[in-house]
């Protein structure tokens, strides 16, 4: 008695004429749903403002005014400009100074809060509060506590005997107070970058020098810091280019005061360009701001990556 053979399932039966080229149209659209709103958001949002404020760079453009093409005229002014290359010093004495100080602290709050001891967990998590606190809170939390008048840190200093003083007038306190915004906020973030790569460092190495009686500082300086020679340039690069583009802390603690002597360069731009309605020089200046930082990004990214390369080249030799 021979077998009867089931009919096929409708599930199995094959799929209509154009049906399969359909699906596949459709799997080669998908992707393109799901981030083509994100690159339309770029292009609005970021390239677009972009392009258009280089486009205006090259042009003597006054708001509610005519606007004539002068080429490379705004940038040939900026660069003959004395008031121009004072900002730029600014800037560079507030980046120079601001930077500095965070990869000093950063690195001593690291190697303390690299130790193994009861409640360093929630330590570290106070430490890392003020980075996540806004630019413009933080900027306006410290205006008052600098304030000459009913400030905190006045008050402070009146219970050592030291008289008010005014923080955002005279001209070396208001540098040193941007400054010290700038570390308050920021060195949390050098801290959480360095604790990263003391992390990497193998503790027998610490355990093998203390047998050979070495000190602290010749472990430090033999075996720490050759560690964190990456974590460390990783820090510089992105806090040298955060702080010299600063704008948040100046605009709000001094206002670029005491007169135009604290204005940064991002400061400096948005005043000509939306005070004084200059906005062909407004935007030539902050792409002279744009063209120092990618300079300073290339300088940095390429020592980091000689940096990594002897590492690697390190490691191979250990190995072999």
């Amino acid at each position: 008695m021979s077998a009867s053979i089931p009919a096929p399932s409708p599930k199995l039966r094959a799929a209509p004429v154009g049906e399969g080229s359909r699906f596949a149209w459709q799997a080669k659209l998908f992707p393109w749903l799901l981030f083509g709103p994100t690159v339309l958001y770029l292009l609005l949002m970021s390239i677009f403002p972009l392009i258009y404020s280089l486009f205006v760079s090259f042009y003597d453009y006054t708001l509610g005014g005519e606007r004539a093409f002068v080429g490379f005229g705004n940038y040939a002014a900026l660069l003959t400009d004395r008031v121009f290359w004072r900002k730029t010093w600014v800037t560079l004495e507030i980046t120079l100074l601001a930077v500095g100080l965070e990869l000093a602290l950063g690195l001593i709050c690291a190697l303390v809060l690299n130790r193994r001891l009861p409640g360093m967990g929630a330590l570290r998590l106070i430490v890392y509060l003020p980075m996540m606190i806004s630019p413009l809170v933080v900027g306006y939390f410290w205006r008052f506590m600098l304030d000459g008048s009913f400030g905190v840190v006045n008050y402070l200093l009146s219970l050592v005997g030291i008289g008010a003083q005014q923080w955002t007038i005279e001209l070396r306190l208001a540098i040193a107070s941007i400054v010290l915004v700038d570390v308050w906020q920021w060195t949390p973030f050098v801290i959480l970058i360095l604790l990263a790569g003391l992390q990497t460092v193998p503790p027998q190495l610490y355990e093998a020098a203390t047998l050979d009686r070495a000190s602290r500082w010749m472990q430090f300086t033999r075996i720490t810091l050759p560690y964190l020679k990456t974590p460390i340039l990783l820090a510089l690069l992105f806090r040298s280019i955060d702080t010299f583009k600063i704008f948040d802390i100046v605009y709000i603690v001094t206002g670029g005061g005491p007169g135009d002597l604290t204005e940064t360069l991002s400061v400096y731009a948005y005043y000509v360009g939306f005070k004084f309605s200059q906005l062909g020089d407004g935007a030539a200046i902050s792409w002279l701001v744009v063209i120092v930082i990618n300079v300073l990004a290339t300088i940095l990214i390429r020592t980091l990556t000689k940096q990594r390369a002897r590492e690697v080249i390190d490691e191979e030799v250990a190995v072999a």
